[in-house]
């Protein structure tokens, strides 16, 4: 929230040739590792819309974010010209990465401008798209936008992930729902038959601070998230004390967790591994250790 910054420039130089992005590709799979790509859509698109001013509502002009957060201004779900951008950028995504799964997002997208937006009224009343009891229109516009990229995409032989606001509408056909608030979230999608991934911010963020003398510690994230937390992490309980256990059908659709670093507080690859170690270890324990199997004492030995 604050307003106050240190001059620091953020991203410089962050962008990857083709060539580069085939290498980062190749070596990961040397390795075993699978790099999945994230292309978040409708909202976080500020820098698209920047350089592009007719894919927003309003045509612009717009400027790139220079703090963190979320924009009102996100791409127009009701012109064409958006959603043939978003194919043609997401068919070179595919040429580049051979992963099953494309991530497209879908999180923190505000319906502010899709309210007043002529284009998106018109492209809601085509659709026939109404507000009920749980979602608005403009929800269920963003359903639609993200069915049509799922489709896309299976017609290139890829599945989409994307994170839980996937949820307020309607879940495209065979999407993987990632949660990143809260447990329930993905339990809520395996309740409906869809996979899902854990990556809730309490236990797996990984941009928290290790310490709670942050004096001492590198600048991070404002909470503090200890090793013993991230270990604690159980992905099929609930946040809501009164919820229902998962069956074990519904267990077999959380397919896994994930860990994350976003990095705008990152300083460089030093401060990257001081982050990520040893919590990463507590995270694989979470992922390959059933919870009834886990032992404190066991892995604080280690």
């Amino acid at each position: 929230t604050s307003k106050e910054y240190d001059g620091i420039p953020y991203g410089e130089g962050m962008w990857y040739t083709q060539e580069q992005i085939r290498d980062v590709v190749e070596y990961a799979m040397s390795k075993g590792i699978t790099v999945i790509p994230e292309i978040d859509l409708p909202g976080h698109m500020m820098g698209a819309i920047a350089t592009y001013p007719h894919l927003g509502c309003s045509g612009g002009p717009y400027e790139v974010l220079r703090r963190w957060g979320i924009s009102n201004d996100v791409l127009c779900a009701g012109k064409q010209e958006t959603y043939t951008f978003l194919e043609n950028v997401l068919e070179e995504v595919c040429g580049l990465f051979p992963a099953e799964y494309i991530h497209i997002g879908g999180d923190e997208c505000p319906k502010v401008r899709w309210e007043k937006c002529p284009h998106c009224q018109a492209k809601i009343a085509e659709l026939g798209l109404k507000d009920d009891e749980k979602h608005s229109a403009e929800h269920y516009l963003q359903s639609h936008i993200m069915r049509q990229m799922s489709e896309f995409l299976a017609g290139k032989g890829k599945k989409i992930i994307g994170w839980e606001e996937m949820l307020q509408g309607e879940l495209p056909e065979g999407s993987t729902v990632m949660a990143w608030r809260k447990n329930k979230y993905a339990h809520q999608a395996a309740r409906l038959g869809h996979d899902a991934i854990i990556s809730t911010r309490t236990f797996l963020y990984l941009d928290r601070y290790q310490s709670e003398d942050k004096e001492k510690e590198p600048l991070a994230h404002s909470s503090y998230l200890p090793v013993d937390m991230v270990w604690s992490c159980d992905p099929y309980l609930s946040e809501d004390k009164d919820a229902e256990q998962l069956t074990e059908k519904e267990k077999s659709h959380i397919i896994g967790v994930q860990s994350n670093i976003w990095t705008e507080y990152i300083s460089g690859n030093t401060h990257l591994e001081y982050m990520a170690n040893p919590r990463m270890a507590a995270v694989a324990e979470v992922q390959w250790c059933q919870p009834e199997n886990k032992d404190w004492e066991r892995f604080s030995k280690g």
